[in-house]
């Protein structure tokens, strides 16, 4: 099963065209998705790809800075330089499904701001080597 579902912010509004297929005409689009790793404050990006239906939702309602969840099949192509023969690989998200991750009032006011957790006041002193092991503190 090849099924991937990622949250993230838009890095840049998406990129609209159409394309000609065996089916006729269909939209295509692309943008970048930021998705910061767990735990921590690094990112990284992901190129999206939609099409048909979905390419005109992304068109009609996405831009950039919106935080969307996106369900889709990860797809890894190889591009060939026909100048010196060299492959490329690129990997991107084939979008199956998208569902906006906040409110459009959240965002308009300024989105979540990553803040590191307070101390937590305990009555009692924790060994400065304990201290050291526990991750959560």
């Amino acid at each position: 099963m090849n099924s991937i579902t990622l949250i993230g912010r838009l890095a840049k509004a998406p990129e609209i065209r159409e394309i000609t297929t065996q089916k006729g005409e269909t939209e295509v689009a692309r943008f970048p998705l930021v998705v910061r790793r767990n735990h921590t404050n690094k990112a990284f990006v992901v190129m999206i790809t939609a099409y048909g239906g979905n390419a005109g939702f992304v068109q009609k309602y996405l831009e950039k800075g919106t935080k969307v969840t996106i369900c889709g099949e990860l797809v890894v192509s190889q591009v060939k330089n026909e100048e010196n023969g060299t492959a490329s690989y690129f990997t991107e998200i084939i979008m199956d499904t998208m569902e906006f991750a906040e409110s459009k009032s959240k965002r308009e006011s300024g989105g979540e701001r990553f803040e590191p957790a307070k101390r937590a006041n305990i009555p009692f002193e924790i060994p400065e080597e304990m201290e050291q092991e526990m991750p959560f503190r």
